[in-house]
């Protein structure tokens, strides 16, 4: 089921906040996902894994644009 962007808000913008510089990928959500099983919703995993695997995400907009074009954004 789609998540609202708020919750994978949180994910995304800690991996960009910690290392400003980084292009996470697929697993580099999952694996923040799988350390924080009691905050993030089972959604916002699907939602994650929805991605394609190797694809480098250069930003936050970037992330949300291959969740909408996936259909996991709720809104």
């Amino acid at each position: 089921m789609p998540a609202p962007w708020s919750d994978y808000a949180v994910v995304v913008e800690h991996i960009f906040k910690v290392a400003p510089e980084a292009t996470p990928t697929r697993s580099d959500f999952l694996d923040i996902c799988n350390a924080n099983p009691d905050e993030v919703t089972d959604d916002v995993v699907d939602g994650f894994d929805s991605l394609r695997e190797g694809v480098m995400f250069k930003s936050a907009d970037e992330v949300k644009a291959a969740l909408q074009a996936n259909g996991q954004l709720a809104g």
